[in-house]
């Protein structure tokens, strides 16, 4: 079972550990951030099993059904920043993210339907095609139309998407009508009813960790043969398919897949926590991937400053001294065939399926050199979250090269309604909290100027017709597990 003690947030070191290979260029990570959000010595030694930092060691993860009601920003940011070192923690011959805890969900097959998969048979990770629309993020195309990512070192962006216990029992028993829930467990009544189901469906099965209430997951990778150094990132053995190009490298056919090792390069954490049925969505990226556009941050001293963009140095996404603007999308998967975009017959890129310079065109979940108040807050929050959790990981944690890019949620929940989720017929942005711009750079890197609630909303109609797969579109594709003697 997961455990979390309990602690307090406080004022902690802000010097960033960094961790890069020679000559590698890396996001730029002011070190005179104001300590806005910070989590208190104790209170992160305590999120440790051992009760104290050590060099990859395993953590709890943060308690979502004790979310506090009486939150600030930085309680958000500070429970993506625990789920992130919980998921990418040991657990056995791996980490918690292909453990026992987490499901692996498969892609969709001919008929459209996606199944969980355990992850405690020691098999490596499952990357295959997917066969349905894109209309979330698939496992080598991207969400919003299936573009295509490759590095500047060649390396084709693969795609997992994951999901906890909590959210595959609870699919079981609402899709079997076992479970009177319609929107995914947010508070303790929630969750007692889903172990109590488990229970009595499930013998002697017992939810592996049970606070984190609903959770899904999605990561992005590489092949670790095509980054700098592949000792400074978080790798699995995985099962991935491979292509053969077309003459011209317009197109490139599947033909057979291969068992290799993937970087972990980014990193959506979503789950429910305490009255927040909406989700709370957190993003994390690998230093290495890619600049950000300029923004603007408070510094120790109280000054609003700018820090630049830059692209000098070796980045994964993006050549050497590019210059703005970038973020062209090559290809796109098409029918389980990767495809260069074209323009007039001719392909928008020179060489066909190749590179193209990446970079955050709304850092921090802001808009680029936003001197709005609450942008230079928002940023300033980030930045002050990132300094203080990776200034306090031991030294050579693997997690320190990884940084929290943004977050989102909607507003407070109300004495008689929980959060609101956003509603297709009267969508508005004055409901979101956070990064109002929360993207990912190697999985919205063509859709960046969105938010996750632009797509993961309510369908225009009542309330309470309210269904799970209006906020996770994998949910009607899933096949619910069965039950022991079915």
């Amino acid at each position: 079972m997961t455990r979390i003690p309990t602690g307090r947030i406080g004022v902690a070191c802000v010097a960033a550990t960094v961790v890069a290979s020679p000559g590698a260029a890396q996001m730029a990570l002011p070190t005179d951030v104001q300590p806005t959000c910070t989590v208190a010595g104790d209170t992160f030694a305590g999120w440790f099993e051992s009760g104290s930092p050590t060099p990859d060691g395993a953590v709890y993860a943060a308690d979502s059904n004790a979310f506090p009601t009486d939150n600030t920003v930085c309680d958000f940011y500070t429970w993506g920043a625990q789920m992130f070192l919980w998921l990418t923690s040991p657990e056995g011959d791996g980490r918690v993210l292909d453990g026992p805890a987490l499901f692996n969900v498969l892609p969709a097959d001919a008929s459209g339907k996606r199944y969980l998969q355990e992850n405690d048979t020691g098999a490596p990770m499952a990357f295959a095609l997917r066969t349905e629309k894109f209309d979330e993020i698939g496992e080598v195309g991207q969400a919003g139309g299936g573009g295509t990512l490759v590095s500047q070192a060649g390396g084709l962006v693969y795609y997992g998407v994951h999901v906890n216990d909590g959210y595959g029992y609870f699919l079981t028993g609402q899709k079997g009508g076992e479970l009177d829930q319609t929107m995914f467990p947010r508070d303790a009544q929630d969750l007692g009813e889903l172990e109590r189901y488990v229970s009595n469906t499930f013998p002697g099965t017992k939810l592996d960790a049970p606070r984190t209430l609903a959770m899904e997951f999605k990561t992005s990778w590489v092949e670790a043969t095509t980054v700098p150094d592949a000792s400074q990132f978080i790798t699995i053995e995985a099962t991935i398919p491979t292509f053969t190009p077309n003459a011209d490298n317009t197109i490139w056919t599947p033909g057979g897949s291969k068992t290799t090792t993937l970087a972990l390069v980014g990193m959506h954490i979503v789950g429910t926590v305490q009255n927040h049925p909406e989700f709370v969505w957190v993003t994390y990226e690998h230093i290495l991937n890619a600049p950000d556009g300029p923004y603007y941050y408070t510094n120790g001293a109280g000054d609003v400053v700018q820090q630049p963009y830059s692209s000098e140095g070796t980045f994964l996404f993006i050549e050497t001294g590019a210059a703005v603007p970038a973020n062209t999308e090559c290809a796109k998967e098409t029918k389980g065939n990767i495809v260069a975009n074209t323009k007039n017959g001719t392909p928008v890129c020179a060489g066909g399926i190749v590179a193209s310079d990446t970079y955050r065109k709304y850092p921090w979940g802001s808009q680029q050199g936003d001197t709005a108040t609450a942008a230079v807050t928002n940023n300033t929050l980030l930045l002050a979250l990132n300094a203080s959790v990776r200034s306090q990981l031991s030294a050579g944690d693997l997690r320190a090269n990884y940084v929290q890019t943004g977050g989102i949620w909607t507003s407070a929940p109300t004495e008689t309604a929980d959060a609101p989720i956003p509603e297709a017929k009267d969508y508005s942005d004055s409901d979101l909290r956070g990064s109002l711009f929360a993207f990912n750079a190697t999985m919205e890197t063509y859709t960046q100027g969105t938010s996750c609630f632009t797509c993961h909303q309510q369908s225009a109609s009542a309330p309470d017709s309210f269904q799970p797969f209006q906020l996770s579109h994998i949910y009607a594709q899933i096949v619910p597990l069965t039950p022991p003697g079915d």
